[in-house]
C-alpha cells in the first residue's frame, strides 16, 4: 500500500514539470453542459465549474480522465475534437 502511495505522488511530481504547458492546450468547447463530472474525477482538482461551464486551471498532468468521461465530448487536449472516448472497461474481456 505504501509503495502505491509513493508511486502516485512520485508520478504526479515527475509529470507535473513535464506537462506544465499542457494546461494551456486543454480545450473545453461550447458543448459543455456543466455537469461537473470532469471536476469530480480530476485527481489534481484542475477543473472547476463556473457559470455552468467547466474551466481548466494550470495543474493538468495529462491523465485524460476528464476527456474520457465527458458525456458531451467537450474536452480535448490534443486536436480540435474528440473522435472516440476510451476507458479501460472497453478493453476488459
Amino acid at each position: 500500500f505504501f509503495s502505491h502511495i509513493i508511486g502516485l505522488f512520485g508520478q504526479r511530481l515527475w509529470f507535473y514539470n513535464k506537462t506544465s504547458h499542457y494546461s494551456d492546450k486543454l480545450k473545453i468547447n461550447d458543448s459543455c453542459i456543466g455537469c461537473g463530472l470532469c471536476s469530480q474525477i480530476c485527481p489534481m482538482n484542475n477543473i472547476t465549474i463556473e457559470n455552468n461551464k467547466a474551466v481548466a486551471g494550470n495543474m493538468c498532468t495529462m491523465c485524460y480522465r476528464c476527456i474520457s468521461h465527458c458525456p458531451k465530448k467537450a474536452i480535448t487536449l490534443i486536436g480540435k475534437t474528440v473522435q472516440e472516448q476510451c476507458q479501460y472497461e472497453k478493453y476488459i474481456e
